[in-house]
């Protein structure tokens, strides 16, 4: 795509998220712990990032290994106490391809052949056991925890902002960077690829868990294999983060969860695997609510961008709402990997649209239908 349309794209990115911003509270999440968007710099630098990343993320062949590998990783991050979002590193580091570096990492997760003969991996010239999905998410678990309970013993502070860097920089170097520069990532000064690192994995992140909130500032879906031609004036665009000002955000160890210690367990076998990858509705209700509606109308013939309407089953109470039960709520629907995203307008994190009948983000196809139950997640910041 030209520089030229990416600006333009960005611009209306911008434009869009200003008014989702201003309306309702945003955090940008990773592992729990919020990113200080409120600085100018982390703003202006995640939503560079984010816009590059598009192209990437909507890769067709991209999204279809991650739907194949997402279970695995899921299922290891869960056994072993680490947060769901390290399921996007790999995406950063590989594309869930086994490559190759120049330097030398391998395998899904890029890992060193030092490092990954220390972590148990057999690394020959017959077998590369980097490139199994199993045994290589297993070991970039132990990695992962490693590094984070060394982070917290030398330190004392619990971060997985800081664990992700060093994956990429090695524990080493990144402490060395901690002892020099302090503990805050965000205003570190490191080599260019540790210091986008973060931001690449929260900017892919954003992209795969909220989708329907940049259809509406491109225009059309980003996410289709068949696209609606792009607009293409791109004159007077301007990189505007004074979106993010409104924004209350500290980055402490009471964010998310922080063990002490980490259960790193051993793989088991890929038919119990196979068996126990299903996404249900996680323990979150001190977190979240579920209000019940019912979709409204009938949708047989859905394109992008139609407007959907549910009839609430319950009051939706929200900071600075409040919708009795009966009444409806609407929003734009995209049709994203066969399912259907919704935004409803409450800004990113705030209600979220889920299929009752898996629970999952997204309505099935089968369930945009009259009087199918649906549910929303509605944070608790939002009550």
């Amino acid at each position: 795509m030209k520089p030229g349309l990416f600006n333009y794209y960005f611009g209306t990115l911008i434009c869009c998220i200003f008014i989702h911003f201003n309306s309702f509270a945003h955090d940008i999440i990773f592992c729990g712990e919020r990113i200080p968007v409120s600085n100018n710099f982390v703003a202006n630098k995640l939503m560079d990032v984010i816009r590059r990343q598009v192209p990437n993320v909507n890769l067709p062949s991209l999204r279809n290994r991650a739907r194949q590998y997402f279970p695995v990783v899921e299922y290891y991050l869960r056994e072993t106490g680490l947060p769901q979002d390290f399921k996007y590193l790999a995406i950063v580091e590989s594309g869930f391809q086994n490559l190759t570096s120049k330097v030398g990492a391998g395998g899904f997760w890029q890992l060193m052949p030092k490092t990954a003969a220390g972590l148990g991996l057999t690394v020959s010239a017959s077998i590369d056991e980097r490139e199994d999905i199993y045994k290589s998410t297993y070991a970039a678990c132990r990695l992962l925890a490693s590094y984070y309970k060394q982070i917290k013993s030398t330190y004392g502070i619990y971060s997985w902002v800081l664990t992700a860097a060093a994956y990429n920089i090695g524990i080493g170097n990144m402490t060395k960077a901690i002892n020099k520069q302090g503990n805050d990532y965000f205003s570190m000064n490191l080599n260019p690829e540790t210091a986008m690192y973060v931001y690449k994995i929260i900017a892919v992140k954003e992209l795969f868990e909220y989708p329907e909130l940049y259809m509406q500032s491109f225009g059309y879906n980003i996410f289709s294999a068949q696209k609606s031609s792009p607009r293409t004036n791109t004159e007077n665009i301007t990189n505007d983060t004074s979106i993010f000002q409104t924004l209350q955000v500290n980055v402490s160890e009471n964010d998310g969860t922080h063990p002490a210690e980490i259960n790193v367990k051993q793989p088991v076998n890929n038919e119990y695997l196979n068996n126990t990858t299903e996404t249900i509705i996680e323990p979150d209700v001190q977190k979240f609510q579920y209000i019940t509606a019912y979709v409204d109308g009938k949708y047989k013939k859905f394109t992008d961008g139609e407007i959907i309407s549910f009839e609430l089953n319950e009051d939706l109470k929200l900071k600075g709402s409040y919708t009795r039960q009966g009444n409806k709520i609407m929003g734009k629907g995209w049709l994203i990997d066969d399912r259907v995203f919704v935004d409803l307008g409450y800004g990113d994190h705030g209600v979220i649209l889920l299929d009752a009948m898996d629970a999952k983000k997204g309505l099935a196809l089968s369930s945009l239908k009259n009087k199918q139950p649906v549910l929303l997640k509605v944070g608790a910041g939002e009550n």
